[in-house]
């Protein structure tokens, strides 16, 4: 097996070199590599994050992630096909006494052979869905033209409110309560969320019932690059007001916030088992650009994670 060397990430600057690798592989594959929560989870040390070198090599090779029952890892675009993928997914393996889970993104077949080897087998797929931009709102719709029912009131977030921010993590954590990455964000993750350069206030709409409770929430993530890019972040409703169409309500303020920044681009993800959303987004016209699944290495259910060899 080809030898590396590894080490845990202890410096900012490691996770500067990690971030670069996630970059360029993101750019090369057209698909993030690593979620959002796994580095979250190793920015605030609940999971290992180890860069693989070869030999003296300053450039890591691979980046791995683990913890929390999950393995996320990516090799470098131009170190593909030369046994790194193995050799970084063993010793991750060995960190996470031989159970876990992993994706292999999009339609990556040397990555779903790379786990197949290592004794993983699909248990769940993802689905990303794009929206021709040409079908979102005029640019210049705006929220107040949507009419909440009585007793509900659609605001952004509002960083001045302390409030809010318990508000969006309790709402999100009824809403996503047996989603095994969406549930689980905590006040510390939403506070590091919202320090990533991409963050907007006004991106973040909260649904706050009668109650003075978040009855659910969207967020937008807004990318500004060459192109604007606009991805439905998070989108959902607490289960007691499941059925009152305020998901519907939640998508259409999310249409016209996208369409506000005029993005290039628009897309969002969602579990490919979860037949009623993906019929609501199919409603609004978007459509699967790609497909991932998620690999388990033992019958035992363990939480989430990501594989791009």
């Amino acid at each position: 097996m080809t030898h590396l060397e590894s080490h845990a990430a202890a410096r900012p600057s490691d996770f500067e070199l990690a971030r670069r690798l996630i970059a360029a592989a993101e750019e090369h594959d057209g698909l993030s590599p690593v979620s959002d929560q796994a580095m979250l989870a190793a920015a605030q040390g609940e999971r290992s994050l180890r860069l693989f070198r070869v030999g003296a090599d300053d450039a890591p090779v691979a980046v791995g992630i683990a913890g929390q029952g999950e393995i996320d890892l990516v090799v470098r675009p131009d170190a593909r096909g030369q046994g790194y993928g193995s050799a970084a997914l063993a010793e991750l393996l060995a960190q996470s006494d031989g159970s876990a889970l992993a994706w292999a993104h999009g339609e990556n077949p040397a990555a779903e052979a790379l786990l197949a080897r290592a004794g993983f087998a699909p248990v769940r797929s993802l689905y990303r869905m794009a929206l021709d931009p040409a079908l979102l709102p005029p640019h210049d719709a705006q929220l107040h033209a949507l009419h909440a029912p009585a007793g509900f009131e659609l605001r952004a977030f509002d960083p001045e409110q302390p409030e809010d921010a318990a508000r969006w993590v309790r709402a999100n954590a009824a809403a996503f309560a047996t989603h095994p990455e969406q549930g689980r964000v905590t006040e510390a993750d939403f506070a590091l969320m919202r320090a990533e350069e991409w963050f907007d206030p006004d991106d973040l709409l909260l649904l706050i019932d009668e109650t003075g409770e978040a009855a659910g929430s969207t967020w937008v993530k807004t990318l500004h690059g060459p192109e604007v890019e606009t991805e439905l972040y998070a989108v959902g409703v607490r289960p007691e007001y499941a059925g009152r169409g305020l998901g519907a309500l939640l998508l259409d303020a999310t249409l016209i916030r996208m369409a506000q920044h005029r993005p290039s681009r628009v897309t969002l993800y969602v579990d490919g088992e979860n037949e009623r959303a993906v019929r609501m987004y199919e409603r609004a016209g978007f459509t699967v650009d790609s497909r991932s699944r998620q690999w388990r290495t033992a019958p035992e259910s363990v939480p989430g994670a990501t594989m791009v060899p």
